[in-house]
């Protein structure tokens, strides 16, 4: 673990009478962005409209992808759900065909047959398993962990350079897992945001990274533009890198990946 120190973003000055426009535009955000969250994992399309000078958010992945990763999503809900209820909290997020899990799991054999059967699925390129063993799963921090989730997303909509319609922030217990695709350093600015919101206890980073350059392309076709040339309070949480991919050759860049592959909903476990 790194521990990284504090950072703030420099300001660039605006016209006066602009700032009450610009505060109501930040608390309208704000409120959608947490009523989007009570809805769904995914980052409210919002984001794209706010104010100038705050990065353009797209979603970088191919809309193939995108598919991919609900029915993954929605496949794993569904089997786990049903399998293990009573037996594990399990919280399912997919990014780019990566899967997070989260949650709990009763015992060491249950923690162990739910990594197997997601690991079997087609279409998961990666598995982060992040389940902890406890006798009795429960729901008691699930609160505290969708307004940590929910004020990072906000910070991160609102901060400079930083593509937060690609980033998804998951939070387990006060930990915020971070999936994207981003540059090295728009990683580092959202992870930087992350830490420092209160209530953050660490992060941990499970990016895909990209070049500048295929972060333009990515941006210019998710947009329909022409690609560019190549070009709060207390304490900061300490960071986490998550495991790399075993097949993944070290510095090599992690493009997003597509697949015609479609998950039917509800398989069953083997």
């Amino acid at each position: 673990m790194t521990t990284l120190p504090n950072s703030r973003e420099s300001r660039t000055s605006r016209p006066a009478g602009t700032l009450p426009r610009l505060a109501r535009t930040a608390t309208m955000v704000a409120a959608l962005t947490v009523a989007a969250t009570q809805l769904t994992g995914c980052f409210p399309v919002i984001a794209a409209g706010v104010a100038s000078g705050v990065t353009v958010a797209t979603d970088r992945r191919p809309t193939t992808t995108q598919t991919i990763d609900r029915g993954l999503q929605l496949e794993a809900d569904s089997t786990l759900s049903s399998r293990y209820n009573g037996q594990a909290r399990v919280s399912v997020s997919v990014f780019n065909r990566k899967v997070l899990l989260t949650g709990e799991a009763k015992d060491a054999a249950v923690k162990q047959q739910i990594d197997k059967y997601v690991r079997g699925l087609p279409n998961a390129r990666e598995v982060i398993d992040e389940l902890e063993i406890v006798p009795s799963p429960s729901f008691a921090t699930q609160s505290e962990d969708t307004y940590i989730t929910s004020k990072v997303k906000t910070m991160l909509i609102t901060a400079e350079g930083v593509p937060s319609n690609s980033i998804k922030i998951v939070t387990e217990k006060g930990v915020v897992y971070m999936l994207g695709i981003v540059t090295p350093p728009e990683g580092e600015r959202a992870t930087d945001v992350a830490r420092n919101a209160s209530g953050v206890t660490k992060v941990v980073k499970a990016f895909d990274y990209v070049t500048e350059a295929e972060s333009g392309r990515l941006d210019a076709a998710a947009t329909g533009r022409t690609a560019p040339p190549d070009s709060t309070s207390g304490t900061p949480a300490p960071v986490q890198s998550a495991p790399p991919a075993p097949e993944a050759a070290p510095g090599a860049t992690t493009t997003p990946v597509a697949s015609p592959v479609a998950l039917p909903p509800g398989r069953s476990l083997p």
